[in-house]
């Protein structure tokens, strides 16, 4: 049997430095993971839990359907993170005619408020040195990538045949 060709070859792939979905996977990486460390460590609750109360902090009474939207996260992570909310007394369904709406309550708004201050300290750590200029840019910039995704989706469909989104 013989021997397995070996590349040897290098340099023939993304060059991270001039990559940007290499910049915002390791940063978005990082900033999860430790979120999520932190907020298990201190509140018995992960990252996609956050991201639920942040979203009914901002819009009380939504669907979790709309709370998928907002967070951009699966169906059924919402669902499950919900449920575990509720469980733990910080998140109340209430039916209203068909629709299941969610709020929080107020052991909910209370952690919410705990996590929201240690999330803008975390974020004022990673803008640390950026002046008020930088920051619109920055902002403007993450606001034409964030539009530009339907765009990838485009090319991703375009590929496949078919919608890649998360359900």
């Amino acid at each position: 049997m013989s021997e397995p060709e070996l590349i040897t070859e290098g340099n023939l792939s993304v060059q991270a430095a001039r990559y940007a979905p290499y910049f915002l996977s390791v940063i978005n990486n990082r900033l999860s993971w430790g979120a999520s460390q932190v907020y298990l460590q201190l509140f018995d609750i992960g990252l996609n839990e956050w991201r639920i109360l942040s979203a009914l902090r901002n819009e009380p009474g939504i669907q979790a359907l709309r709370v998928g939207e907002m967070v951009a996260m699966n169906k059924s992570v919402v669902s499950r993170s919900t449920r575990r909310l509720e469980e733990m007394g910080h998140v109340v369904a209430k039916l209203d005619r068909t629709k299941r709406l969610l709020w929080l309550s107020r052991s909910g708004a209370e952690l919410h408020d705990k996590i929201f201050s240690i999330a803008l300290q975390r974020e004022t750590a990673l803008l640390d040195g950026f002046d008020a200029a930088e920051l619109d840019t920055l902002f403007a910039m993450l606001e034409r990538m964030r539009a530009n995704l339907a765009k990838v989706d485009a090319v991703d469909r375009g590929m496949t045949g078919r919608e890649l989104l998360p359900e």
